[in-house]
């Protein structure tokens, strides 16, 4: 009887948490949606497209070797056992530093034959100069990872949406002055350095040291190795895809598909934090004390979430061409049309992830990063191909026709798990494919 009540008792607790982190990352992520929105819309009638184009090429170049250097630190902790242990814990910060140290590096040593390739010079100074905000990263609060394990949200929304306001507030005042790509680039160092530094301020509990303790760094490496792998696979089936489109179009209709991107990605990014932030913990938790429930639970919250999301892509398809056209003046017309294809893409793209959460939570990091390199392949085999085939939006629908191919592949190998309804998936599939018919016939022949 006592065992049952205590059972109870932490069903309550942990379906409290669940509910006020799911609130924090609402609201969090809202705010800074509406915060990049609204800076967006006023540095887009400071500067130039093309300033816009070379940021999306730093950015990317900068998150494309963050990923490939990925030991899987965050997931490490939050899954782990030893969080009681300070030595694991600096052990786990003093590898963060290293890393940052070496992506700065790295970042350097590209940046001249980066610059050469895509034929702008401005981009060697400028992803030399953004690639700092990589080795200060490198400093984040070890506070931060164990609050997100708790699921203590609010304090970091807070100091991540200061961060940001610093940022936007550095790019405005100096477009403002300037009308120079360097605006977003120092913007963009400023808020990471003030985000970094006010983790360290506000959140409060393990000390921290250098340290290295060898049984702990094999531990961490032991988990992160198949992380690395799949971090690598992700940014080409993301990010990535954006070093191959700046090399089939130019920097200014780069940058139309970057704003249309950002838009489209909206609610994606909105179940991306979920997951991460909330599911992951959560399902972490649920398979360390109660695995029994853990199919039950990623079935009722993953159909849920589709039928939330799914039609909200579809309607932002539908309406792309009058987003644009209100959020943006004419030089930014053509990213309607783009944005029509994405977000189709993007509801494409949410379909697997609570599956990669649900292998990552049972600490299977060999299965999660087979079915991120088969959905990064075939991502970039339909991009290529439907480039060749028809241009611009040949390449777009490509892209997440490849990537609708890949997740069949996964659905066969993820199926062993017990998790997958072939009647549910089908269903969503016809419901984007409905969405998809109907905005590119309006869009796309226009």
């Amino acid at each position: 009887m006592l065992n049952r009540v205590k059972r109870l008792l932490q069903g309550t607790e942990l379906r409290r948490k669940v509910y006020t982190g799911s609130f924090w990352v609402a609201i969090g992520f809202g705010s800074q949606k509406a915060l990049q929105l609204a800076s967006n819309l006023i540095l887009t009638r400071l500067l130039f497209p093309e300033a816009f184009g070379l940021m999306t090429l730093v950015n990317v170049f900068i998150i494309g070797v963050t990923m490939f250097s990925d030991m899987g630190i965050r997931p490490a902790i939050i899954q782990s056992q030893n969080t009681n242990n300070p030595n694991f814990l600096n052990t786990a910060w003093t590898l963060q530093i290293i890393r940052g140290l070496v992506l700065w590096t790295v970042l350097c040593i590209l940046s001249y034959p980066a610059s050469a390739f895509y034929d702008a010079p401005d981009l060697f100074a400028l992803l030399c100069f953004c690639g700092f905000s990589a080795f200060v990263g490198g400093f984040r609060s070890i506070n931060q990872t164990l609050a997100e394990r708790e699921l203590k949200l609010k304090q970091i929304m807070l100091i991540k949406l200061s961060g940001q306001l610093v940022g936007i507030f550095i790019m405005v005042v100096l477009a403002l002055n300037f009308k120079s790509v360097w605006s977003l680039a120092i913007g963009t160092v400023g808020g990471v350095v003030s985000e970094i530094t006010l983790g360290h301020l506000i959140l409060r509990g393990h000390r921290h040291k250098l340290c290295w303790e060898p049984t702990f760094a094999k531990q961490i490496f032991n988990f992160g190795k198949w992380i690395f792998w799949s971090t690598m696979f992700t940014f080409f089936s993301g990010q990535g895809v954006r070093l191959i489109e700046g090399r089939f179009v130019t920097t200014e209709i780069l940058a139309m598909i970057a704003i249309a991107g950002t838009i489209a990605w909206i609610f994606g990014e909105l179940i991306e934090r979920f997951m991460g932030n909330v599911l992951f913990p959560t399902l972490s938790r649920i398979n360390r004390e109660d695995p029994q429930r853990f199919a039950s639970i990623l079935i009722r919250l993953r159909t849920r979430i589709m039928f939330a999301t799914v039609p909200l892509f579809g309607l932002v398809s539908l309406l792309s061409v009058f987003i644009i056209d209100i959020l943006y003046d004419s030089r930014y017309a053509l990213a309607g049309q783009i944005l029509s294809v994405l977000a189709i893409n993007s509801a494409i793209r949410t379909m697997p992830q609570i599956y990669q959460n649900a292998l990552l939570a049972q600490g299977n990091t060999r299965l999660h990063f087979t079915t991120i390199a088969i959905l990064a392949c075939t991502n970039i085999i339909g991009l290529v191909t439907g480039f060749l085939s028809a241009g611009l939006f040949g390449m777009l629908i490509g892209s997440g026709l490849g990537y609708l191919a890949g997740y069949c592949v996964t659905l066969a190998i993820i199926a062993r798990s017990g998790w997958v309804s072939v009647r549910w998936e089908l269903f969503f599939v016809m419901i984007i494919a409905t969405f998809a018919l109907i905005s590119f016939n309006i869009h796309l022949n226009q």
